[in-house]
């Protein structure tokens, strides 16, 4: 069952995102522990089809594990829309920003050029620095203050850029999360 949820967060488009394929993903490795996580998703990586550009790996890396520092490697699949924040210890899990418990995705997109970093060199990242998050994913039954919440840590991170198209990125992956207004 762990390779099918790992396969649905990996196959969502960046325009598609949907944090509940992420909060399910999360939410069934974090039980087995590092290693065990870690062998899962090396088994699904060796046999998942690498021709499809398929990122949701690195979301579901980004928000299993805590690393000191909250220093969490760049994502390199291309340039970032938005760009990254000034300071990234504001948003240390760019591209992911972790709401009320749920993984919202900051970007629009990515403007690819070359090849893409794989995946693997996250694992091992990870593998070697990584602790598993101590809770499941837990977010509320409702949207009620995820937008004022998502906004107030943007502004921290960004000031006033690129606020407003990025709550409406998220508000379309709440909706998708299918919270309750």
């Amino acid at each position: 069952m762990t390779i099918s949820l790992l396969e649905k967060a990996d196959q969502a488009s960046i325009e598609d995102y949907n944090p509940s394929y992420i909060i399910q993903a999360v939410n069934s490795l974090m039980p087995l522990g590092k290693e065990a996580a870690l062998t899962q998703i090396d088994s699904f990586l060796r046999n998942r089809d690498g021709r499809k550009n398929a990122y949701g790996m690195f979301w579901v890396l980004r928000v299993l594990f805590e690393v000191p520092s909250n220093h969490f490697p760049p994502v390199r699949i291309g340039r970032p829309y938005p760009p990254p924040p000034p300071d990234p210890a504001k948003l240390p899990r760019f591209p992911i920003m972790i709401v009320k418990d749920i993984p919202l995705l900051v970007v629009r997109g990515y403007d690819i050029g070359g090849l893409p970093e794989p995946v693997m060199s996250h694992v091992e990242y990870f593998r070697k620095y990584g602790v598993v998050r101590g809770q499941p994913l837990a977010p509320p039954a409702t949207s009620d203050g995820v937008e004022q919440k998502f906004l107030h840590l943007w502004k921290t991170a960004y000031g006033d850029a690129y606020a407003g198209e990025a709550l409406e990125a998220i508000k379309m992956q709440i909706v998708r999360l299918g919270l309750s207004p």
